[in-house]
């Protein structure tokens, strides 16, 4: 499985994960392909920030946040 090594890529996943946000929904999810899409860089991202951005952090913004932002 792929993985993220730097902030760059962290970022430039992130930023698909909000557009892909703007697209799948409770109601399509089941039924577009962009739903695999948003599953398998969310847990890129949840990952990373794992290691990277621990709970203690000042920095911690967990991807279930992402969404209200």
């Amino acid at each position: 499985m792929k993985t993220i090594t730097n902030e760059k890529e962290y970022n430039a996943i992130v930023k698909r994960i909000n557009e892909l946000l703007e697209i799948v929904t409770d109601e399509n999810y089941d039924t577009i392909p962009q739903a695999i899409e948003l599953d398998f860089l969310s847990d890129l991202v949840e990952e990373y920030e794992r290691k990277y951005y621990p709970k203690t952090s000042p920095y911690y913004q967990p991807v279930e946040l992402l969404e209200y932002a």
